[in-house]
């Protein structure tokens, strides 16, 4: 373990329980490996991604109206 990781876990010890928790999910998290979408994921996304790369998103006023129909 590089000196840099042992401090930071001593600091991370001189937290609250709830940053330590914290701070053991962002460490699983760093060594899981990533995520690979399946094809049909990915089919579901790739509309939303090219309409955010073409910046269309929803306005004020679409979001307000979701937030009312959801009773937020």
């Amino acid at each position: 373990m590089i000196k840099a990781l042992e401090q930071a876990i001593l600091k991370v010890r001189a937290l609250p329980e709830d940053k330590q928790r914290l701070a053991a999910e962002l460490l699983e998290q760093l060594a899981e490996k990533p995520y690979v979408l399946s094809e049909a994921e990915r089919a579901v996304l790739e509309p939303a991604l090219e309409r955010a790369d073409k910046n269309q998103f929803a306005s004020e006023a679409e979001v307000a109206a979701l937030w009312k129909k959801c009773g937020l």
